[in-house]
């Protein structure tokens, strides 16, 4: 390091293949690596008298991190988390090279969700690239073309939809349904070609990556088109808002939570100059016809029958203006040939996140969610009652 040469560097640690290095740290003998494999499985690695050591974690895990103390110490901890397991702590031990649990609160035990599992698959797309998609549900669930499927997606601004206990994902599967997750392109699932796969001009991928998620689910026997719920959050609401509009066939339910469902006007938002280094400018002749291209409001043609829709917004929400997801359920409503009911929530304390910092109101808007989509699947315990 006192004579650099950046021009002829050493190579020390060769890319892995299938995996993503998410972070190094630096301990007194070497240092230690993340990766992940498909945004969903962790890895951990050690380097030490220049050997790499793949460890093993405690517990499968989709997402770690690292804590390392200091450049004088091996000392470091690693927090562990999965679809199915809450976030735990662990200390290593350089001698016995184990992890041995640390963690500074009680690890809550979830007693109900021992017969649930969690499955990593990949799915062919459209163009023949291969899609992770996590699926969660009990284990002794058969397949059957009447299973509620629940599917989540984003795809934007190269996030990772890391696994972690999702309690709502965790009801759902208690409630007899699969829940689906789509790690469409323009995430980070597998480095920044996958943020770059679902890009402006290469959006389309997004939904076009759900379509095929929901296509193999069909094909599998996990489900009909009469049993799925999509659902997309924030920039989701172009992924599922897209895929409604151009498969409205293919989907029962469409869950739209503060969605970006009129791209073209994204400009006009708040948040608006900054969303363009993700989705595009209109000033430019060439990302306007990508933006029109992702626009699901441009995409809604009268006499078409689409799914049942639940759209909400919240009246400060300062990343997507409530105007963007009031006009498409308006257009939506006025266009809509099916008797499928399309409904919108307005929040008037709200903002982006469904207040998400106040438990009761976010377990509020929960309900209404599960309580629409279960209902329209034809959940037993949610139908209405006769009087």
């Amino acid at each position: 390091m006192k004579t650099p040469d950046f021009k002829n560097p050493n190579l020390i640690i060769p890319s892995i293949p299938n995996e993503v290095i998410n972070g190094l740290y630096q301990t007194k003998s070497g240092f230690v690596f993340s990766s992940s494999k498909n945004g969903v499985e962790a890895k951990l690695y050690i380097y030490q008298n220049n050997k790499i050591e793949n460890l093993m974690l405690p517990f499968p895990s989709g997402d770690i991190t690292v804590t390392s103390q200091n450049n004088h110490s091996d000392n470091f901890w690693i927090n562990c988390a999965g679809w199915k397991n809450d976030d735990e702590r662990f200390r290593f031990d350089i001698i016995t090279k184990k992890f041995i649990p640390e963690n500074l609160v009680p690890i809550v035990e979830y007693p109900e969700f021992k017969d649930i599992i969690v499955k990593e698959i990949t799915v062919k797309s459209h163009d023949g690239v291969d899609i992770p998609l996590s699926l969660i549900y009990k284990k002794d669930l058969p397949k059957d073309k009447n299973n509620p499927l629940l599917m989540d997606a984003y795809g934007a601004y190269g996030i990772n939809n890391s696994p972690f206990l999702d309690m709502t994902f965790m009801l759902w599967a208690l409630k007899g349904g699969i829940v689906a997750i789509a790690h469409v392109r323009g995430g980070a699932e597998k480095g920044e070609s996958w943020h770059l796969g679902g890009f402006k001009d290469t959006k389309p991928n997004s939904w076009k990556d759900l379509i095929s998620c929901a296509e193999y689910m069909i094909q599998e026997n996990y489900t009909s088109a009469d049993k799925i719920a999509i659902w997309g959050q924030s920039a989701g609401g172009i992924t599922v808002g897209r895929a409604m509009t151009e498969r409205p066939d293919l989907f029962k339910v469409a869950i739209l939570t503060a969605g970006i469902v009129n791209s073209l006007r994204i400009e006009a938002m708040p948040n608006g100059l900054n969303s363009v280094k993700e989705f595009g400018s209109k000033n430019i002749e060439s990302e306007f016809k990508d933006l029109y291209e992702m626009d699901a409001y441009h995409h809604i043609k009268k006499n078409i029958k689409y799914p049942a829709t639940f759209i909400t917004t919240g009246i400060n929400d300062p990343r997507v203006a409530p105007w963007m997801p009031i006009k498409f359920a308006a257009k939506l409503q006025a266009d809509n040939a099916s008797k499928n009911p399309i409904l919108l929530k307005v929040d008037y304390k709200g903002g982006h996140g469904g207040r998400d910092l106040l438990l009761k109101q976010k377990y509020l808007n929960l309900s209404d969610i599960f309580a629409f989509a279960l209902w329209q699947l034809g959940h037993p315990d949610y139908q209405p009652k006769e009087k």
